[in-house]
């Protein structure tokens, strides 16, 4: 079996390659190998006899495994630490480091730096170098960037690569030093010279983004490459990024995938965080999301702070691995504590929407504001948010919109939408309502969904431009494409009401669903609506009761005042006036202006309440100046009738007239009421024939029944008895007494 598998690992056939290797070589490096080998003997009887220098390189090849020894740390230390005993000062920094980083010894950092800093004394420019370092870090040393700053200078006057791109680095950051890009261009360049492949990659940031340098995304390319082709893992992953994103060359997915798996197989975090991210889209690679959380995982065991703030995110929206928000929070937090500002931003969105934890606005805002001050564009917003609503500070709407300006200015669509809201209603701002149109429209064209829903809401109510249902329609279906809960329930009604759009009562009544399941309240309303009266669905009245109650339940006015009326009326329910009565009342509370008009009938016919004319005229009150006709009408009946108020008869007029032309049936039939029996005006049979006529066209019973004795009397018209006889049989129908006795009559 076994020579059946080695068989089956050699090509078949013609591809079957015989290599010749010529014993010649073989034997050079056997010569080579030997030679190495008597020379390491004959330098470590030099460092057996005292020579430091030769202590010194034994030990060296002790550490590397070169020079015909075999790797050994504790005799490398040992080695070092003889060669320094007799002061030499590279064996004094070579000891050091041993220190540093455990090296054949245990690890003492306060030590270690105590050698470098002799070597340092001495003008050894890698011991000042890692002297630097340590002040930098503080590592052995208390933490001391600007004397970090003095010891990178002193060796980098010296023309030592390291010291001088770590130097240009504290300029390009602001570390110990005031921020200088045409600074940090200046020792990046001495040692990017020298072929020091970190200067070289930092110097090619410079010329990618033009920091201290004119911009030049050739020299940036060129540099990368250099860098790249030493095998220097952040140029390899920078040269990706240029491929990625088409920066210098031509973009190639492909190719980019391929370099930052080169670097990733090399350990790099950046390039195992880069190249999740294209398992993850599918960009250059095969999609595979189990590889991406894969791949983001080891770059996170590496503390990779954007990595472990990415599997944070796999675990909430469960792509890759199983979700577990606790396990999303936990890693957004890590992140977060690292100072990774996104993670800041979605932990604080965590607390904010109660994802894996308690909602807590306080600790949300906590966290908003560590990345806000970061200038963070998303979190700017979100606390413009808070700001905006109160959630965990106080109402501030001049603080909100300035939070919403900085999150524009930083290319974050959605808060550019925020602050075309402010301008729209006036908040924080002047009220401007073409700024507000031109913040909409740049918001929904870099594809945000509220922006392209309140653009379209703009075009649909003629808020700050012509009103225009064609473009009010389009903006609402790119909206909606993204799933917009708004959105889908607005273009449900262009398709309900044909705005904008051919008149598609199934498509509505599809759309509102969707907008149901997303939970937008005035949605499942719509929806209720939709089954209530069979428009676009099979009637279902109690499927419609139960639509309304979900909306009512979720705030919804309307919702609250349709339940209502469904107990009023007994719709999909069992008749319940109180329970009407009940939600009424909700819905009034919410500025219902039609719940306020029926909970005021409710009191003027004590329907599931204590009957209270005064009471039911402050309700019809408040409807006729939310602009109910409905509510207009019910309170000129309260003035022709002196219920809950003192008897104006030209008062009723006023108000059925007002209301007769918004359109209310019931007005239009009370006004020609007054023209017909002269109350608050003069009689007036021609008025009341017409005002009689347009409620009967629209089915009004107790209408058709005054415009039927029109006809039999010959009031405002010529003498019609087979139209009244057409006009009453028609009011019968409708169950109204006084037509059934005019009719038997």
């Amino acid at each position: 079996m076994a020579e059946d598998r080695n068989d089956a690992l050699l090509p078949d056939g013609p591809e079957t390659v015989m290599v010749y290797i010529n014993p010649e070589v073989i034997q050079s490096l056997a010569d080579v190998s030997a030679k190495k080998e008597r020379d390491f003997r004959e330098l470590l009887d030099a460092a057996e006899e005292g020579d430091l220098d030769a202590q010194y390189r034994a030990a060296m090849n002790y550490c590397n495994g070169t020079g015909g020894a075999q790797r050994d740390e504790k005799l490398a230390f040992y080695w070092f630490q003889k060669s320094a005993e007799g002061d030499y000062i590279a064996a004094q920094y070579g000891l050091g480091l041993c220190y540093l980083r455990a090296i054949g010894t245990e690890k003492d950092p306060e030590r270690g730096t105590r050698l470098l800093s002799q070597a340092a004394e001495q003008g050894y420019p890698p011991a000042q170098c890692e002297l630097g370092l340590c002040y930098e870090l503080g590592t052995g040393v208390k933490m001391d960037k600007e004397r970090a700053a003095e010891l990178y200078r002193e060796a980098g006057e010296k023309e030592h690569a390291p010291a001088q791109c770590n130097l240009g680095f504290f300029y390009y950051r602001g570390i110990g030093v005031e921020r200088d890009y045409q600074e940090a261009v200046n020792w990046f360049e001495k040692a990017a010279q020298q072929d020091y492949p970190r200067a070289q990659t930092l110097l090619g940031e410079c010329y990618e983004h033009g920091l201290g340098v004119e911009k030049d995304v050739d020299r940036a390319l060129e540099l990368y490459r250099t860098a790249h082709e030493q095998d220097y893992d952040a140029a390899t992953c920078a040269l990706g990024v240029c491929y990625d994103q088409g920066i210098g060359v031509e973009k190639d997915p492909n190719q980019a995938a391929e370099l930052y798996r080169q670097c990733a197989g090399q350990g790099y975090a950046k390039g195992q965080f880069l190249l999740a991210q294209c398992y993850e889209l599918g960009q250059g690679v095969e999609q595979d999301l189990e590889k991406s959380a894969q791949l983001y995982r080891q770059a996170h065991e590496d503390e990779y702070p954007p990595a472990t703030c990415a599997l944070g995110l796999c675990y909430e929206l469960g792509q890759g691995v199983e979700r577990d928000l606790p396990k999303a929070v936990e890693l957004y937090r890590k992140s977060a504590d690292m100072g990774y500002v996104p993670a800041q931003c979605n932990l604080g969105f965590c607390y904010y929407r109660g994802i894996g934890v308690d909602i807590d606005d306080k600790e949300a805002v906590h966290w908003f504001e560590l990345a806000a001050e970061e200038g963070y564009p998303r979190a700017l917003g979100l606390l413009g948010d808070c700001y905006d609503f109160g959630y965990g500070v106080e109402v501030d709407h001049l603080k909100a919109a300035h939070l919403y300006r900085a999150a524009s200015d930083g290319g974050y669509p959605p808060g550019t939408c925020s602050l075309g809201l402010c301008y729209e209603l006036g908040q924080g701002v002047e009220q401007d309502l073409d700024r507000a149109l031109e913040l909409y429209q740049q918001a929904a064209d870099a594809g945000d969904a509220r922006a392209q829903c309140n653009l379209g809401y703009c075009y649909y109510r003629g808020i700050g431009v012509e009103e225009n249902n064609d473009l009010a329609a389009a903006w609402f279906e790119k909206s909606a494409q993204q799933g917009h809960s708004r959105a889908l329930f607005l273009l449900g009604q262009c398709c309900e009401g044909g705005y904008g759009v051919e008149t598609d009562l199934e498509r509505a009544a599809q759309l509102y669903a969707q907008a149901d399941e997303k939970g937008h309240p005035a949605g499942s309303c719509a929806l209720g609506l939709c089954y209530e009266l069979g428009r676009g669905v099979e009637m279902d009245r109690a499927r419609a009761a139960e639509l309304y109650r979900k909306a009512a339940q979720g705030g919804e006015a309307r919702g609250m005042c349709n339940l209502g009326f469904c107990y009023y009326q007994g719709i999909g329910v069992e008749r319940d006036e109180a329970e009407a009565a009940r939600w009424f009342q909700q819905a009034a509370d919410e500025g219902s202006a039609r719940a306020q008009q029926l909970l005021g009938e409710c009191y003027d016919g004590g329907f599931g309440v204590e009957k209270d004319e005064n009471k039911a005229f402050q309700l019809y009150l408040q409807s006729h100046e939310g602009g109910y006709p409905a509510g207009t009408c019910s309170l000129g009946l309260c003035y022709e009738l002196g219920q809950g108020v003192e008897q104006d008869l030209a008062k009723a007029v006023e108000l059925y007239r007002q209301a007769a032309d918004q359109g209310s049936v019931q007005a239009q039939c009370n006004l020609g009421y007054c023209y017909y029996r002269g109350i608050g005006v003069e009689e007036d049979n021609d008025q009341a024939f017409q005002w009689f006529s347009k409620a009967a066209q629209a089915g009004q019973p107790r209408a058709r029944q005054l415009l039927g004795e029109c006809y039999e009397n010959g009031y405002g018209v010529e003498r019609d008895m087979d139209k009244a006889v057409e006009l009453y049989r028609l009011a019968h129908e409708q169950h109204f007494a006084a037509a059934t006795c005019s009719l038997g009559t």
